[in-house]
C-alpha cells in the first residue's frame, strides 16, 4: 500500500491518503463471446453469423443458461478491403461480427458449457476475455475501507510525530473513488475449434478502498 500526505490549509491539520486492498473469491464470471462471419456479400454474412449466434444460443439454453444471463454487446458489419497495386483498396468480402455477454457462475458446468458454445459456433466463434466477479462484494469492501483507515492513521501519525506535534480528532473523511475491484488471473480465451473443457478456476479478486482524512494536529 502507498499513501501521500500534506498539510492542508493552515498548520493545524495535515490531510493523507489512506489505500486498503483485501482479497474475495469470485462466485460469478463474465464471458465475452464472439461471432465472425466472413462471406462474398452482406446478406451471406449476415446470415452465417445469424447461423452462429442461433446456434450458439440454443447450446447454452439446453445447458440450462438463463435467458437473462445472455445479453447482445455489439454488432458490426464492415466490407474487408485489400490494398492492391495500381488499384488502391478493393473490397474482397464483408464482415459481420457480433457478440455476447453471458453471466456463469464457477461450478463444476461452467467450463462444460463455454467448450459446448465452441463446439456449437465452430469456426465463427471467438471467445474475447473472461471477468470474474463477486455477487456481494460488501463485507470485502468494508475489510478494505478498514485497511484504507489504519493506512492513513499510521501515515498521519508518522507524519505529525516527525513535525513534533501529536494527532487529534478527524475533521473530515473522504472516501475516494477508484476501481474497487482487481482481478487476479483474468483471462483472454482467444479458439476456433472444439476440444476437451479448459478449467476455469474462479483465484482471488482484489477488493480496494481509498480515504482522505484530515486531522487536528496538536
Amino acid at each position: 500500500m502507498s499513501e501521500s500526505a500534506n498539510t492542508a490549509g493552515h498548520a493545524n491539520t495535515i490531510t493523507v491518503t489512506g489505500h486498503g486492498a483485501v482479497n474475495a473469491e469470485p462466485d460469478y464470471f463474465h464471458i465475452n463471446i464472439g461471432i465472425e462471419a466472413r462471406r462474398n456479400n452482406v446478406k451471406e454474412a449476415y446470415a452465417a453469423a445469424a447461423d452462429a449466434v442461433a446456434a450458439v444460443q440454443q447450446r447454452m439454453a439446453g445447458l440450462s443458461v438463463a435467458r437473462d444471463m445472455v445479453g447482445t454487446e455489439a454488432l458490426n458489419v464492415h466490407a474487408d478491403t485489400q490494398w492492391q497495386e495500381g488499384k488502391a483498396s478493393v473490397v474482397t468480402g464483408y464482415v459481420v461480427t457480433t457478440s455476447l455477454n453471458v453471466v456463469l457462475r464457477y461450478d463444476d458446468a461452467a467450463a462444460d458449457i463455454i467448450a459446448a458454445v465452441v463446439d456449437a459456433g465452430g469456426d465463427a466463434v471467438r471467445l474475447n476475455g473472461l471477468s470474474p466477479a463477486v455477487s456481494d462484494p460488501s463485507a470485502a469492501q468494508d475489510a478494505a475501507r478498514a485497511v484504507a483507515w489504519a493506512d492513513a492513521r499510521r501515515a498521519a501519525g508518522l507524519y505529525a510525530g516527525m513535525a513534533g506535534r501529536t494527532l487529534g480528532a478527524p475533521t473530515a473523511i473522504t472516501e475516494m473513488q477508484d476501481q474497487g475491484m482487481m482481478p487476479r488471473g483474468t483471462m483472454d480465451l482467444a479458439f476456433q475449434s472444439s476440444g476437451p473443457a479448459i478449467p476455469v478456476d474462479p483465484g482471488q479478486h482484489g477488493i480496494t478502498a481509498t480515504v482522505q482524512v484530515t486531522w487536528q494536529l496538536l
